[in-house]
């Protein structure tokens, strides 16, 4: 539904002659155009490396089941249910697995810190993982036997709540607000 309701008013914009509505985070920083790449989000550039990192409805109250409240105006950075790790502890930076996106990236959330993770630029490789951090509560799990996956290390990260901290807001340029009636 998120996705519809962006693309449906990125399409809008383009079509009315309008801008595309913009990403802001809690103090009123740009933060970048709000574009697609499966689903919402902005493109950021971190040590040289293009990302994309996806934003989703700020959960006003409930866990993300039938019953969740959402906000209709706020939105926060999407962080995976589930990551996985080298070490049989979590301990460490996680192992990136997801592919999509210019650069593969992993993007985790631990409270109200969000924290971006960039591959290096090479081929993925195989990898053992010793533990995932999944679950509601995103608990760590020793894997009981080694899994071998293909994925990155992690090359560098970057604090999105520190950079951009939450809520974030997303606005139309001044000068097209009218076209959006």
């Amino acid at each position: 539904m998120v996705v519809s309701v962006c693309l449906l008013l990125h399409l809008s914009a383009a079509f009315a002659g309008g801008g595309t509505p913009q990403v802001f985070d809690a103090q009123g920083k740009f933060v970048g155009p709000l574009d697609d790449y499966g689903g919402p989000g902005v493109y950021l550039t971190v040590n040289g490396a293009i990302a994309f990192v996806p934003i989703e409805r700020v959960i006003v109250s409930g866990d993300g089941g039938p019953q969740t409240v959402y906000s209709a105006t706020q939105f926060r950075w999407s962080g995976l249910n589930a990551v996985d790790f080298t070490s049989t502890d979590c301990s460490g930076t996680p192992v990136i697995t997801v592919t999509t996106g210019i650069r593969p990236t992993t993007t985790v959330r631990l409270g109200n810190d969000v924290t971006l993770y960039v591959a290096p630029a090479t081929n993925s490789a195989p990898v053992s993982i010793g533990s995932v951090r999944a679950g509601p509560t995103f608990t760590c799990t020793a894997s009981s036997t080694p899994v071998t996956e293909y994925g990155w290390s992690t090359e560098s990260t970057f604090s999105l709540t520190g950079a951009y901290p939450e809520p974030l807001t997303i606005r139309v340029p001044a000068g097209n607000a009218g076209r959006w009636h």
